[in-house]
């Protein structure tokens, strides 16, 4: 992937590594309720749930087969893949309810606190050893199909998606149209 700001190549690893942090200073601002008011602190929640979908698309489509070539990477993928259906279910009740009710906004700090246990994971065991297997290069080109992939993916969770890269391939490319274009109509995103 190249950065259109600078024109510097991405990798795999950068990529999502960018995008947890983006999910964490997003969850941030939601807590400073004081800072936002009711509106703002709504797209938060929606801007959280459409990243989060997204990149939850994007690993289970092209992370997680690439993680299951690596040492050990079949058991570190199911697991990951494990964690991402109870994220995903955890998901869909906050992306169906009212964003700044107050019950809503518990159930998405334990879907965060889920995603960041998941993101301890993926930084400190599986991201490693991806590095360890594949080149820069190859990581690049991982990078590029992954942005792609965001571009077009869900932007909202789909707990049915199916957990292998193909069925998530077709059902992701299906439900992310839906997905933008039911964005279009309400006027969201």
């Amino acid at each position: 992937m190249t950065d259109s700001t600078t024109g510097a190549r991405i990798d795999a690893v950068e990529l999502l590594t960018s995008q947890h942090r983006e999910v964490e200073q997003l969850w941030s601002q939601v807590n400073e309720r004081g800072a936002s008011g009711p509106d703002q602190q709504g797209e938060l929640v929606r801007q959280i749930v459409r990243l989060l979908s997204q990149h939850d698309a994007v690993e289970t489509r092209l992370l997680y087969p690439a993680v299951r070539e690596v040492e050990g990477g079949d058991a570190l993928a199911d697991h990951s893949l494990d964690e991402h259906q109870e994220i995903r279910e955890c998901l869909k009740e906050v992306d169906r309810a009212d964003a700044i009710d107050p019950s809503v906004l518990s159930r998405l700090g334990e879907c965060i606190e889920a995603v960041q246990r998941h993101v301890q994971e993926e930084e400190g065991v599986i991201f490693p050893k991806l590095r360890a297997a594949m080149s820069q290069e190859q990581l690049y080109d991982l990078g590029g199909d992954m942005a792609y992939a965001t571009e077009k993916g869900p932007t909202h969770p789909h707990p049915t998606t199916p957990n292998n890269p193909v069925g998530a391939a077709v059902a992701g490319a299906v439900t992310g149209a839906m997905d933008r274009a039911r964005d279009a109509i309400k006027g969201d995103r």
